[in-house]
């Protein structure tokens, strides 16, 4: 569901920006940044050995939104949006194949080409360790 209400709103941001909706496109795409910063925050990194390749995804996500947010550009909201579809579709497969039957001969899903490689960013610079949290917020 959260890879959903993710992509709900870079959708509803990419419009935004088409329309020079400036307020609704900054409200979106800080909604989804808060969001993902909520699924690297619940990531435990020792209970997999590619959570800390999930949480560089997350946190360059992050980074493509914050640019999008400060720059008003699309380009930056698709590249987040795509990888966030890849993940999501992950997840889902991963739903489905947990929930079949231990003796079924399902073959196990592959791992996203998002997992496969991914993208190291440094964490910006601007967030300081005085900084405060962010508040989540689960508008509908």
């Amino acid at each position: 569901m959260a890879y959903d209400r993710l992509d709900r709103d870079l959708a509803g941001a990419l419009v935004a920006i088409e329309a020079r909706q400036i307020e609704r496109s900054h409200e979106l795409l800080v909604h989804a940044q808060d969001l993902t910063h909520e699924l690297l925050c619940m990531l435990d990194l020792d209970a997999w050995e590619h959570a800390a390749q999930l949480a560089s995804i997350y946190q360059y996500v992050i980074d493509l939104l914050t640019t999008a947010n400060v720059r008003k550009s699309a380009k930056e909201i698709k590249e987040a949006r795509t990888l966030l579809a890849g993940l999501g579709d992950a997840f889902r497969q991963a739903a489905v194949s947990a929930a079949a039957p231990a003796t079924s001969a399902a073959p196990a899903p592959r791992v996203s080409a998002a997992l496969a490689a991914p993208v190291m960013r440094p964490a910006p610079a601007f967030a300081g360790a005085d900084a405060a949290p962010r508040q989540f917020s689960a508008r509908a």
